[in-house]
């Protein structure tokens, strides 16, 4: 499960914004990658430098890694189930890059400045089927990755390979593919945010209950296909954003209409819930976040800490609610 999405503001700020839905406790961190620093795979133990620094949640599990993040490029990133769809190699290909399926948004982030860069890159990837190690389950993944343009891609590892499409919509969740999410909107586009008018039947007149009548039939249940009509009837009908605090303020919001309560979703790994939201903004590399026990919004820079460091620096995530107390 998870729902993502990009805004750009007026300004051409532009923000990719997630939620992290799962039924596993992932105890997430804040954690800030710097420049030069090696990153192992856990495939061919190859370490790889990092020729950008990032930030994103993650854990550091004998190496880090990440579920979503940014860099100093103004790349963001975030990874998303794909069961069902998601195809991996059997084995390591000597003379390509070879990642397990949660190593790719850290590489990704540290080595590419551009979504051209990006693409020019994954034909020498191979992903290989390995196990993440704290939940000891190879991770069917897909990953959407944005610039400071707005531009878009998703990319699946599909049956007859590693798929990238441009995505303009900036909207994605889960199974199934891009390219069905797209032929799915044509079921919906009499939705809309405007009020539906009054009818005359045989001399007498009905009338809408009122506002919210225009988005009758948009779905409200939590699977991946109607999460991602949501988040982009939400994204289509935002008013304009002007500043970096309007975005986030807008992505926030609509991310609320697909987010998990615990209890709402239960699979056969337990209770599925959203245990994070979060918002990269690509032009000023900051990150935002909020957990699922506290809905004050933490805030960090990549820009505010010492990008030539020897280490990667780690924060907690607040998962107390914080109170302003007024009397």
């Amino acid at each position: 499960m998870c729902t993502s999405l990009t805004l750009m503001t007026t300004n051409q700020i532009n923000t990719l914004a997630r939620t992290m839905d799962f039924a596993f406790l992932l105890d997430p961190e804040l954690i800030c990658v710097p420049r030069k620093f090696l990153l192992e795979s856990e495939v061919d133990q190859t370490p790889r430098a990092v020729k950008y620094a990032m930030m994103g949640i993650g854990r550091n599990l004998g190496t880090y890694l990440f579920a979503d993040g940014l860099n100093e490029a103004g790349l963001a990133c975030a990874s998303l189930y794909f069961p069902g769809y998601a195809e991996y190699s059997d084995a390591v290909i000597p003379g390509r890059i070879n990642l397990a399926p949660h190593e790719i948004v850290g590489w990704l982030l540290t080595n590419f400045a551009t979504l051209e860069e990006v693409k020019a890159a994954i034909p020498q990837l191979n992903i290989v089927s390995t196990p993440l190690k704290m939940m000891n389950v190879i991770t069917p993944l897909h990953w959407i990755i944005t610039d400071k343009t707005g531009r878009t891609l998703v990319i699946e590892p599909m049956k007859e390979g590693i798929v990238i499409h441009d995505n303009p919509l900036g909207v994605m969740t889960n199974s199934p593919d891009f390219n069905w999410h797209l032929t799915n909107i044509r079921n919906y586009i009499g939705v809309s945010p405007n009020k539906t008018g009054s009818i005359q039947l045989n001399g007498l007149t009905f009338s809408p209950f009122g506002g919210g009548s225009g988005s009758v039939g948009l779905p409200g249940d939590y699977t991946p296909p109607s999460r991602f009509l949501r988040a982009l009837f939400g994204r289509e009908a935002i008013n304009p954003m002007e500043t970096e605090e309007e975005c986030i303020n807008a992505a926030f919001h609509i991310l609320a209409s697909v987010d998990i309560p615990k209890g709402s979703v239960i699979t056969d790994e337990g209770i599925d819930f959203t245990q994070y939201t979060a918002c990269m903004v690509c032009n000023t590399g900051t990150y935002y976040f909020k957990t699922y026990d506290n809905n004050q919004i933490g805030r960090a820079c990549l820009f505010n800490e010492d990008l030539d460091a020897k280490e990667p620096k780690v924060w907690e995530m607040m998962q107390k609610q914080q109170y302003r107390q007024l009397n």
